[in-house]
């Protein structure tokens, strides 16, 4: 049986007979809206009527239909009779039959049929001495308005405008006064007192609506927030042309660092909200429409509706133990009561590129420089090959989505369905997803229910890992010399450039790339429903049930090559697959009360969720060539492998939220949470919070203020939260059998630990959090300004911490035993105005600065450290660079003997030319004690400024966003200048110190006594501050008068451009490194993982349609 079949997963039974339910929920759903959207245009009509009056017929229409009718009751007097006899026929037939021969035009807006009279209407006589006709626009965008109301003021006459916005009113003699209004606009008045032609312009209204901001279930109003919430809407992010959730608010959000671990198609960016306060994972809790979910990047940015990032212990200590690093709630999109079917298609095409390239020695250059420095070298024979052009590639992005919405007044529905298509700048790469959705909800009486289900399938071809033991892909482009040919006819085994023997080990990345074709895919489902009944006024109970499941399977096939340094005669074969599925279910009680100006507003619930895991995987080598089956390989290298695991949480929580009079404001909540990952005595934690606020701007005080100072509200918040992220079984040993052993002459089977379990005690993670703020708005709310200080401790820091070996056995079990600190503030400001030209201008700015720090070890001596290069020590950031400083350049034998202790020299291998390095603890010589904190991966500061602008039909956003105060350890360039190996270098060895030429370069060495080329030197470190214009996008809209006329409600055309510029000093593909998929918090803002996909660079055209 081939493998794929073996291992293929059908839906485990809880998911399975949930989706059954789901299924027909949503097709009675389904049927339910297009009935509901049947009673609109597409409605069939049945009429058998003879010489009858007009209204008579649009009675029977409006009952068929449930329209209604808008006309000035003087068009049907003089209209004559009609007779329509029809059988399931469209509205468009039955209204032609009606109004052919009385002079009348129609047009439907918002489920009203509006009549109006005929330009040249001469079938009713006029029974007035004025006529006066014209035409109703969109002040600032000129648009035609279909369907204004124009009536002659203290009477019933009136009319309205048509598709065109075009109207004729005929008024008595003496005219009168017009009164002009339309839906969302601001009436006007006009003076008519003779027959003549009238163009109006109608200005929208400015509406003040209550923003609301999701909180942990259930909203509030953002006036009503005591705390530290940031709201991302659809209509502030560039949904259109992102790929994912993560890069459309990367900058957007003050104190959210948003970092990429990989330019990879399909690959996500790594979120931290408010610095680091663990050793293990610090991603935050992800909620899409009520279910936790690993990452939102499997939503469509299509269908997103709204981000909410809570950052303080009052808004996320609903959610508890696995909140202590922020909370990121997605709402999709749902429909809209009482509108009509609307379709919306998006679709975008682009091409990408990688924005920049190393500067490396040619060929000619390579040869020159080695013959100098090594005997051997072969004079240079004319190959050039450049190795980054070899691997990468201008390549293309298209993206297409579809939405269908509507709704009744008891009835919503919103469906979408996307495709996405993304080949990789690195040859042989690509992704591919399809997704689906359907949000629906029903209210009727007493009862709501609703329900999303969404399903994404997705995976492509990934770039492999492999070659020599150092280094992949771009590794081996960047420092394979350029002397080496990639194709080279007269080898064997694919015919693939192979390096001389005099230079290192290195592998041919082309031949990697077409050779190992490495793929994944994966399947999403998410699944939610609920329930909720209005039990009495005030009192409401709701059921949620979510689901989540993930499928993968990943399959690597090795074929025939060499690629230089690996051969592999025979084709090899390894396969995995894994399913993870969770359910939720939730029940709560919500609570809203208001008592002259008291206002109550309460929720308790109860959650359990479960989740499993399982996996396996195996592999064969020694196929036969042309045979992909796992069967076929060798039985000798069979291996296989796997995986099972388990977890679970039950919870009880409740919050109140009180408000005097729009003033005072109140807020306390808790959450106790039971975790199975714990051992019994510690598997149970409460997080509690509290906060206040006060809208200083609604005391009688402060109404000499008010016109300048709109909204003023100081807030303030104190809370503890938790966190779980360990492995599920630490605190159970692991027993490996088949040890055996031998007492007197018989020979025992036995068993021994193969790992040690963490103490039994081991608790939660408990981060308190402090969190003030200020939100200031000015001039009616169009400046508004939001800041925020606060202060993160989180005690029992879960840390591996290894046996000593006094103890005489090995492991790393898992303990509380440290303290992490974050402090910082945030701010943001944001101006929104208009000009009476009709220029609409947005701009946003917000920047934030954390400061991290591991301020104790509470085990042993408190004094330990982890990691290498990159540190968690006490007193310093996490992942603290710890280096041996550099001091310049040697440039003569005066200065090595001056650089001396007690009159002996500290570098005595040192040679004019070498660097200097700094003996840090005076011991008279330079080694691994000499090293220092000498700066952080975390930015100081990091900052967004972002700006949109319409007028008259035209568009335009931009975004800059950047960081600054923080390090990189490039670990390239290490591998592009040490000079110590025979492999290709870069350009920056041109200025390479001589005894003419003194430089800060140092001199070139193959065999460095000197060890100019450590690694755990400052020689490495760079600044890793940027500023990147991240995107800019143009947009024009088709005015309606021209899209109406082609049955298209909106046509927008635009154009975007995607990491356009990046202002750094880093000399690195991309400053922007957030930690590698599978490696550790140390990992962060280290340059040196040689398999690390550069960011691309985007450009784009697309196209917005609406019917």
């Amino acid at each position: 049986m081939p493998f794929r079949n073996a291992v293929k997963h059908r839906w485990s039974p809880v998911c399975a007979q949930m989706l059954k339910v789901m299924k027909l929920t949503a097709l009675l759903l389904l049927v339910l809206a297009l009935q509901v959207s049947a009673t609109g245009y597409s409605q069939k009509l049945t009429l058998d009527m003879r010489h009858v009056p007009l209204s008579r017929v649009f009675r029977e229409i409006r009952k068929q239909t449930g329209l209604t009718f808008f006309y000035n009751s003087e068009m049907l007097k003089k209209a004559d009779k009609v007779s329509v006899s029809v059988e399931k026929a469209d509205l468009a037939e039955v209204m032609r039959q009606c109004l052919a021969d009385n002079q009348l035009n129609y047009s439907i807006v918002d489920n009203t049929i509006i009549l109006s009279v005929k330009n040249d209407l001469t079938a009713v006589k006029p029974v007035a001495n004025i006529s006066v006709y014209g035409r109703i626009t969109d002040a600032l965008t000129g648009e035609a308005l279909s369907g204004a109301s124009i009536k002659l003021k203290g009477t019933s006459k009136g009319t309205s405008t048509d598709v065109n916005g075009n109207f004729t009113l005929e008024l008595p003699d003496g005219g009168g006064t017009l009164v002009i209004s339309y839906l969302g606009y601001e009436a006007v008045e006009k003076q008519v007192s003779q027959a003549g032609s009238l163009n109006i312009q109608l200005r929208q209204k400015a509406v003040q609506t209550e923003e609301m901001v999701i909180v942990g279930y259930g909203s509030q109003k953002r006036k009503d927030v005591t705390g530290s919430v940031s709201s991302v809407r659809v209509n502030t992010i560039s949904a259109n042309v992102s790929k994912n959730i993560s890069s459309a608010i990367q900058g957007r959000v003050p104190g959210v660092s948003i970092e990429s671990a990989s330019g990879a198609p399909g690959s996500g960016l790594n979120i931290t909200i408010r610095g680091l306060s663990t050793l293990g994972n610090n991603a935050p809790l992800y909620i899409v429409d009520g279910v936790f979910v690993n990452n939102i990047d499997g939503v469509s940015p299509n269908d997103v509706e709204s981000i909410e990032v809570l950052k303080d212990a009052a808004t996320a200590s609903i959610y508890g133990s696995r909140a202590a690093n922020g909370v990121v709630i997605v709402t999709t999109k749902g429909g809209l009561k009482e509108t009509t079917p609307r379709l919306e298609i998006d679709s975008w095409v682009g091409v990408q590129s990688i924005p920049k390239r190393m500067s490396l020695l040619n060929g000619e250059q390579w040869t020159k420089l080695m013959q100098a420095n090594l005997p051997g070298i072969p004079d240079y024979a004319g190959v050039n090959s450049n190795w980054q052009d070899a691997i990468f590639r201008q390549a293309t992005v298209t993206r297409t989505n579809v939405n269908f919405s509507g709704g009744s007044k008891n009835f919503t529905y919103n469906l979408s369905g996307g495709y996405l298509k993304e080949n990789g700048t690195m040859i042989h790469t690509d992704y591919s997803a399809v997704n689906f959705r359907v949000k629906t909800q029903f209210e009727k009486g007493r009862f709501r229910i609703g329900e999303t289900v969404m399903i994404k399938r997705g995976g492509g071809r990934q770039a492999p890992s492999g070659g020599d033991q150092t280094h992949s892909l771009v590794g081996s482009a960047l420092v394979m010399p350029s002397t080496v040919p990639v194709y080279d006819p007269t080898q064997d085994l694919g015919g693939y450039g192979r390096r001389p023997i005099y230079m290192k080990n290195l592998s041919n990345p082309v031949a990697l790339l077409e050779n190992v074709n490495k793929s994944a895919k994966e399947l999403n489902l998410l699944a939610n429903a609920f329930v909720e009944v209005k039990l009495i006024d005030g009192l409401r109970y709701k059921f949620n049930l979510g689901l989540t499941e993930i499928q993968g399977y990943n399959r690597t096939y090795t074929g025939v090559y060499h690629d230089g340094n690996t051969a592999n005669p025979l084709p090899d074969l390894s396969e995995g697959s894994s399913i993870t599925n969770s359910w939720l279910a939730e029940n709560t009680l919500s609570y809203t009360k208001k008592l002259g100006k008291h206002n109550i507003d309460a929720v308790v619930g109860y959650s359990a969720q479960k989740n499993i895991y399982s996996g396996f995987s195996a592999s064969r080598n020694d196929l036969p060539v042309g045979t992909s089956v796992m069967g076929a390989g060798t039985a000798a290298s069979q291996k296989n492998d796997g995986s099972a695991n388990v977890s679970a949480m039950l919870s009880s929580f409740g919050r109140v939220m009180y408000s005097y009079d729009s003033r005072y404001l109140f807020t306390a909540s808790i959450r106790r949470d039971g975790s199975s990952r714990f051992a019994s005595d510690y598997q149970f934690g409460a997080f509690p919070s509290f906060s206040a606020g006060w809208n200083m701007h609604n005391e009688n005080f402060f109404s000499g203020l008010r016109n300048v100072v709109s909204n003023l509200k100081l807030r303030g918040s104190w809370g503890v939260l938790g966190n779980q992220e360990i492995g599920n079984y630490l605190t159970q040993s692991a027993i490996t059998s088949g040890i055996n052993f031998v007492q007197g002459n018989v020979l025992w089977p036995g068993a021994t630990a193969s790992s040690y379990a963490s103490p039994t005690d081991l608790s939660w993670e408990e981060t308190k959090i402090i969190n003030g703020g200020v939100d200031a708005g000015f001039l009616d709310n169009k400046l508004f300004f939001i800041f925020d200080v606060f202060h993160k401790k989180t005690n029992g820091v879960l840390l591996g911490v290894p046996f000593p070996l006094s103890v005489g056995k090995t492991g790393t079990p898992t303990l509380n035993a440290g303290v992490i600190e974050n402090k910082g503030y945030e701010a943001s400001v944001e101006y929104t105005s208009e000009t009476r030209s009709g220029l609409k201008y947005r701009v946003m700015l917000n920047m934030s600065h954390t400061a991290n720090e591991m301020t104790a070890i509470t085990i042993g001596s408190g004094r330990q450290e982890f990691g290498d290069i990159s540190r968690a020590k006490v007193g310093a950031p996490i992942g603290s660079f710890f280096l041996i400083k550099t001091d310049g350049i040697f440039n003569s034998e005066e200065e090595i003997k001056a650089y001396n202790k007690g009159g002996t020299p500290i570098q005595p291998d040192a040679k004019p030319g070498d660097i200097r390095f700094v003996d840090y603890n005076g011991d008279g010589k330079i080694d691994n004690q000499d090293v220092q904190n000498l700066g952080s991966p975390f930015p100081k500061f990091t900052m967004g400024l972002a700006a949109n602008l319409s007028y008259k039909g035209f568009d335009m956003s931009l975004f800059f966003e950047g960081v600054s105060g923080n390090k990189i350890y490039n670990g390239r360039r290490q591998w592009m200048e040490k000079m110590s190996e025979v492999t290709n270098l870069s350009t920056a060895v041109l200025d390479a110190w001589t005894p003419e030429h003194h430089s800060n370069f140092p001199r070139f060495t193959i065999s460095d006594p000197n060890n100019n080329k450590r690694e755990n030197s400052d020689r490495w470190l760079e600044d890793g501050s940027y500023l990147r214009f991240k995107r800019l996008e143009l947009g024009y809209s088709i005015p309606k008068t021209l899209t109406n006329r082609w049955g298209i409600d909106r046509i927008r055309v635009f154009g975007s451009a995607e990491n356009i510029f990046t202002a750094t000093k880093y000399k690195g593909f991309n400053p922007d490194l957030g930690v590698a998929p599978g490696s550790g918090v140390l990992s962060r803002g280290m340059d040196n993982s040689w398999d690390a996909y550069p960011l691309s660079r985007t450009f784009l055209l697309g196209l917005n349609l609406s019917f």
